[in-house]
């Protein structure tokens, strides 16, 4: 009974949070423009975008399964989809948790160690890092004007927090460098370097895989999927649907930086939206105004239907976690 009560407040919480978040976002969206672009748009390609990250996220738990079989763990493709899909849901709540709360929704599952799966989920974002710099360079080679427009709206970099942190690093270095043998000897201390070796067998796992052509596979296959759910919504409306593959590439990696953003359920994304069809405009020799009113509601489109499908199989997820018996975990 303690453990339904729980896992009961906990639901209520996360749904809050997340349900707070999103009508933060509602409440800053101009819906005059975006009730005009909603009434031309084919919604055919927005279910369509829709449908292709819900194939990601499978497409993810079935290479995360290869990952940690070789570690010992095999686990059901459909336990990795619900952990994925709790963690994109938990990511509405607060920034980056969705990690953990991948690693420990896993463990409640198939009774994975959480330093273990940690482990291979950085090597993932590692092996994505590695596909956004493809689709970086792509960008350069198809649409390298509208990727200098982009940045050179940004603000001038900040080199002087950089310094400022710099400094800290290396000041918090040089005082574990004096106390180290006082700090060895805490259980803190201990533990803290038993769960970092499992995330480094977790990291480890790639090169122990049995099936390395289907890992790159899958991988290929996430990623086309993150294009095409992007791609395919500039089909969706009358200013975009003549844009080519070079707009998407770009897209693409913009959208990334948008999702890396350390903001609640990826709210920077609408904006890194508007400001990259804003470079797209300037470099097609129109005004930066006329760009950010097309992303503004391309970004905000985009955005309520990814949200759309991570609320609906985030909450099938923590059902699906709850009915876990608490005697295997």
């Amino acid at each position: 009974m303690k453990v339904q009560t729980g896992q009961l407040i906990f639901t209520i919480i996360a749904i809050a949070l997340a349900g707070l978040f999103i009508g933060l976002t509602i409440k800053a969206t101009d819906f005059g423009v975006l009730k005009e672009a909603a009434k031309e748009a084919s919604y055919f390609w927005i279910i369509a975008s829709m449908i292709l990250s819900i194939v990601s996220y499978w497409l993810r738990a079935a290479r995360w399964k290869l990952l940690l079989e070789p570690i010992g763990h095999p686990i059901k493709t459909q336990s990795g989809f619900w952990a994925i899909s709790f963690a994109y849901f938990m990511n509405l709540t607060i920034p980056r948790s969705g990690e953990i709360a991948r690693a420990t929704s896993l463990y409640k599952m198939e009774k994975v160690p959480a330093d273990k799966s940690l482990g291979t989920i950085v090597l993932e974002r590692v092996i994505d890092l590695l596909f956004l710099g493809l689709f970086s360079l792509l960008t350069f080679i198809f649409n390298s004007k509208t990727l200098f427009s982009f940045f050179s709206m940004g603000e001038k970099f900040p080199v002087g927090r950089l310094l400022i942190l710099i400094g800290i690093f290396v000041l918090a270095g040089f005082i574990f460098f004096l106390i180290r043998n006082r700090i060895r000897n805490l259980k803190i201390y201990q533990r803290g370097i038993e769960f970092l070796k499992g995330i480094w067998i977790g990291f480890k796992s790639i090169l122990q895989l049995k099936q390395r052509t289907l890992f790159v596979a899958y991988s290929v296959g996430i990623w086309i999927c993150y294009f095409l759910m992007t791609y395919l919504v500039l089909f969706a409306f009358p200013a975009t649907e003549h844009f080519g593959l070079g707009e998407g590439f770009f897209l693409i990696v913009s959208g990334a930086l948008g999702m890396i953003l350390p903001a609640v359920g990826g709210l920077g994304y609408p904006y890194v939206m508007s400001m990259a069809f804003a470079a797209i405009y300037l470099s097609h020799g129109q005004t930066a105004e006329e760009g950010k009113a097309v992303g503004n509601y391309f970004g905000l489109i985009l955005y309520f239907a990814q949200i759309i499908s991570i609320l609906i199989f985030g909450l099938i997820s923590i059902l699906y976690i709850s009915k876990t018996s608490p005697k295997k975990a």
